[in-house]
């Protein structure tokens, strides 16, 4: 048992104080605001000068919308008639006039037939998204009441479950290679699970005990699921701006656009400020999400710490809700801080795997990735708990970061609660549930315009999409940044193939047949499957995030009981907090005060007691 003398500064009292509070770190909420002010305005911008480029014909070619007429005209009369909006301008031309249409480069029977990205998939079929999203909230819902009430049962069917998958697809395969792998993969499932079990019954139990602080305060539920809504609305915003910034496009003549030079002759361009605010909407879409994750943390935290300390002076939801607005500073910080974290983590996994030194430099790939998710998770565990402290006595968020560490490093080894488990096991889940929409995306998309994206015949493009898929749902924040650059990317290929597909005639320029179709009709089913699955997977993840919340607030709990010298025995979560690997058995008196009558004075003569540590 270790044993420390602590000055009361250094420990705040068993209390939540909940009422009459004032507001802290303001200058990090009016930046805040005004940076979301920002992405409301600037989406707004490219939400009104967003225009479709193409109007589709009866007999299913395609022309130039009418929105971009005049411009091709001039653009066209000023340079000849190269580019393909002045292809598009004659072929549109001629149909007004009853001749013939536009040029098709659809594959098959495909309704992709140009340059088509999963945004435009989305805003020709926005049904697919808010349809499959709206699923999705339902699903987490269903998923949270159900771990509020089966929680034990849940985690050892996760397990069963996570090997019943991939035996089932090894059954699937037809090769014996997949088979193999398949199953091989299922039996070091059950392995790591034999070797992991106690991990796994300790994370059934701590899950378990928190469903307890739900039970007894049914508003947490409630109350995160407000915040819910405004995590959905938020994400139809980026999703809306995304997809509209894609068609805020100028008719120019390539030389006239040094920033875009894959056209040729007369062409789309995006304008410079599209890209910046593109970037600009990803990065403040990123910390808008930590700061909900944040002020669900502050409802929880309110409600639970509430609850275990003075069970008879709990506040209700409404004052929980409202005190979100007087912390929303210190959030705001919090939440800036971990977004910091996700870039630097993000930076660290995002270098170019398919390099000529990919063998050299995948170990040293790897390394940077581990090494941006420890800073991450670091920072993660750092700012939860300061968030927690600060909810219980209202300070800055510097000033509870600092405490809140002091606090748990007296009963924790290296001052963080490291539950990986429990962690895991919602991690696995929304995966597991985050995959399957993926695929029924893919499936949706695919039959919705007929983009043959799933026969056999191109069984060796489906797998490489679904290690996509599987790769990008693991880190979701980093995979929806991913499939936006790809999709960019993939694109820019497509028109660099129409351009060798069509001279100025909309006449084949002998090319080979290969570059007579367009392509975008297989990649944009799996890619924009990969995109709703990682905003399905941040949709359950923050739901599920609610337990963690909650084993998160009563440790800190814990630990503030353990420096307040309140008697624990024979409790059950200290009997669970005990189980945890870097728990520390530790006493803590309270040395007098300087004000105290008690305190001796060192100048005096007179020892005074220091903090000593005793294993």
């Amino acid at each position: 048992m270790s044993r420390q003398l602590i000055s009361p500064d250094d420990t705040v009292p068993c209390k939540v104080n909940y009422e009459q509070r004032k507001a802290t770190d303001v200058i990090g909420g009016a930046i805040n605001i005004l940076s979301y002010l920002a992405f409301i305005i600037t989406g707004i911008i490219v939400t009104v000068r967003s225009a479709p480029r193409h109007q589709i014909f009866e007999d299913g070619t395609r022309g130039l919308s009418e929105y971009y007429m005049d411009d091709a005209a001039t653009c066209c009369g000023n340079h000849g008639d190269d580019g393909y909006a002045c292809v598009l301008y004659e072929a549109t031309l001629a149909q007004s006039s009853g001749g013939g249409g536009g040029r098709r480069l659809a594959a098959g029977s495909s309704k992709f037939d140009g340059d088509e990205g999963i945004f435009d998939a989305f805003a020709e079929a926005p049904g697919i998204i808010i349809g499959l999203l709206s699923i999705v909230m339902v699903v987490a819902v269903i998923w949270v009441v159900l771990l509020r009430y089966f929680a034990k049962p849940i985690v050892i069917l996760v397990e069963v479950a996570k090997v019943a998958l991939m035996i089932t697809v090894g059954v699937m395969q037809e090769n014996v290679e997949g088979k193999v792998i398949f199953f091989v993969i299922a039996a070091a499932m059950i392995a790591y699970a034999i070797y992991c079990k106690d991990a796994i019954l300790f994370a059934a139990k701590i899950i378990t005990h928190s469903t307890i602080s739900m039970k007894e305060n049914p508003s947490i539920l409630a109350g995160s699921l407000v915040m819910k809504l405004v995590y959905a609305g938020n994400a139809a915003l980026f999703v809306l701006f995304f997809s509209k910034s894609f068609n805020v496009v100028t008719i120019s003549h390539h030389s006239e656009f040094t920033d875009d030079t894959y056209g040729w002759g007369c062409d789309f361009y995006y304008p410079r400020y599209v890209r910046s605010i593109n970037i600009y909407h990803s990065l403040s879409y990123l910390w808008t999400l930590l700061l909900l994750d944040q002020m669900r943390l502050s409802v929880v935290a309110t409600i639970v710490g509430s609850w275990h300390f003075h069970p008879e002076d709990k506040p209700g939801l409404m004052r929980a809700l409202l005190n979100v607005i007087p912390s929303f500073g210190t959030l705001s910080i919090s939440s800036l801080i971990a977004t910091i974290a996700e870039k630097v983590c993000r930076m660290m996994g995002e270098k170019a795997w398919l390099t000529p030194f990919i063998c050299l430099t995948f170990p040293f790939h790897c390394l940077m990735c581990l090494i941006g998710q420890c800073i991450r998770g670091c920072v993660q565990m750092l700012t939860n708990f300061a968030v927690v402290l600060h909810v219980f006595t209202g300070q800055n968020f510097f000033g509870s970061a600092k405490k809140s560490f002091q606090i748990l490093s007296r009963h924790f080894e290296g001052g963080f609660v490291t539950d990986y488990t429990s962690r895991s096991l919602f991690a696995i889940a929304s995966y597991t549930f985050s995959f399957c929409v993926a695929l029924i995306t893919w499936a949706w998309i695919d039959a919705e315009f007929n983009a043959g994206s799933l026969p056999d015949r191109f069984m060796s493009q489906q797998m490489l999409f679904i290690l996509v898929v599987i790769f990008n749902l693991y880190y979701p924040v980093l995979g929806l940044y991913a499939m936006i650059f790809v999709n960019n990317i993939l694109r820019d290929f497509e028109r660099q193939k129409m351009l060798k597909s069509l001279n100025s005639n909309g006449v084949d320029d002998g090319s080979a047949y290969y570059f007579n179709e367009n392509s975008n009709h297989l990649w944009i089913p799996p890619l924009a499957a990969t995109f709703v699955g990682c905003i399905s997977m941040m949709f359950f993840t923050f739901l599920s995030s609610i337990f963690l919340d909650i084993i998160t607030t009563l440790f800190l709990c814990f630990a503030i009981d353990k420096d307040n010298n309140v008697d624990l025995t024979d409790t059950e979560f200290e009997a669970l907090a005990k189980e945890s690997p870097n728990y520390i058995d530790c006493e803590v008196q309270t040395a007098p005060s300087a004000t105290s009558p008690d305190y001796d004075d060192p100048e005096d003569g007179v020892a005074v007691a220091i903090p000593v540590k005793t294993h």
